[in-house]
């Protein structure tokens, strides 16, 4: 008999769901003796409610990075975390959502999301499954909602050795802790061919190549001003400009290109070949969010991190900060200060790149997380 794993994740941003994708297609890819099948539990939320908390998350994030945070560390403490996971209770643990779970009877969980253990130990206390528990946090930081009921947890797989040390000191059994690192399995062109991609965007490739990450959807907008400022102000710098699904956005730095005659912005809309633009390029310009993050640190690519939205993301650009992997930015004028820098002087690339090299060794993520899992099983 098969073998059977459900990942769990909720699609607040799309962190939570990529990394779920990933663990689930590396799985099938690897093993068809296990079957294995990824649940959206937003979908199985109380549908207006769920559909509400989804567009407020989005709202703050995106809006008021201040609000978002004042949030997000309310949830980082015992009693903010008890009172959240105590709403989640009556938005996700429902009889729709109790009857996809056990039609599918798991062995084992895997949650990218901090509701997943929650769900876990309610239907496993219940009777209803009898699954094992991973999970996989899925940003540089740890909040109290993730490590609730970390008793009933098998293992935790974190980004790095701070985030272990936190977690041991809170409480969390050392050896259910692996430092894997986040877990990504890139579509990595194997054929990949510099020269034919500097023709493709009609690059020269005499210039320094940075990918400028607009945020994506209405996030894209607020990175306006900082794409305007780099660009018209370093001629020598080429950039391409991928503004995600905001048309909006990709329309402005049109305009702006035209109208400013520049000749070193290319935009693209919604990238499909995220991988190969990172294996072209010598640096990053991106908001911090923790899987664009991990991108970069999986092909070593030094990230200049600008318009956080508060909570995770302000622990994700710490955290890069710290290591030496690139640095945060409050204004346009700041960043554009910094990449006149890198482009007078190329030690700072190249120290940012040695820093991944030395520090980070996290590309082989997805496999341990994949032997963890056979382990388990």
């Amino acid at each position: 008999m098969k073998k059977k794993v459900l990942v769990l994740y909720a699609s607040y941003g799309s962190g939570h769901k990529s990394i779920a994708n990933y663990v689930a297609e590396y799985i099938k890819k690897e093993d068809k003796n296990v079957e294995v099948a990824t649940l959206d539990i937003l979908t199985y939320s109380m549908r207006v409610i769920g559909s509400i908390s989804q567009k407020i998350n989005s709202f703050f994030m995106l809006k008021t990075p201040v609000i978002h945070n004042f949030f997000y560390n309310l949830t980082s403490t015992k009693l903010g975390g008890d009172v959240i996971d105590s709403i989640s209770t009556q938005i996700f643990k429902n009889k729709r959502m109790e009857n996809a779970i056990k039609k599918f009877n798991p062995d084992l969980i895997v949650a990218t999301h901090f509701f997943g253990p929650s769900l876990a130990k309610y239907y496993n206390d219940k009777g209803i499954i009898n699954a094992k528990v991973i999970t996989i946090v899925t940003d540089y930081d740890v909040i109290e909602l993730w490590m609730k009921y970390h008793e009933d947890v098998s293992y935790f797989v974190v980004a790095n050795k701070y985030m272990k040390k936190d977690l041991i000191k809170r409480g969390v059994d050392k050896n259910k802790i692996k430092e894997f690192g986040i877990p990504i399995m890139p579509n990595i062109n194997s054929k990949f061919n510099k020269k034919e991609y500097l023709k493709k965007y009609n690059l020269t490739g005499k210039n320094k190549i940075c990918i400028f990450f607009g945020g994506g959807g209405n996030g894209s907008s607020k990175t306006l001003p900082y794409i305007k400022k780099v660009a018209k102000s370093n001629p020598k710098l080429d950039i391409i400009f991928v503004a995600g699904k905001n048309e909006y956005s990709k329309t402005v730095v049109d305009d702006f290109v035209a109208n400013n005659g520049l000749e070193n912005v290319r935009t693209i809309g919604f990238a499909t070949n995220v991988p190969d633009l990172l294996e072209l390029c010598d640096f990053v310009i991106s908001k911090p969010g923790g899987i664009q993050l991990t991108e970069c640190l999986y092909f070593k690519k030094p990230v200049l991190m600008i318009r956080h939205s508060g909570g995770q993301e302000i622990a994700n650009y710490k955290y890069f900060e710290k290591e030496g992997f690139g640095m945060f930015f409050k204004t346009r004028w700041g960043l554009n200060k910094h990449v006149k820098a890198i482009l007078n002087n190329d030690k700072i690339l190249k120290k940012y790149s040695e820093n991944m090299n030395k520090k980070c060794n996290n590309n082989d993520s997805i496999e341990k997380v994949y032997d963890l899992i056979k382990n388990i099983l």
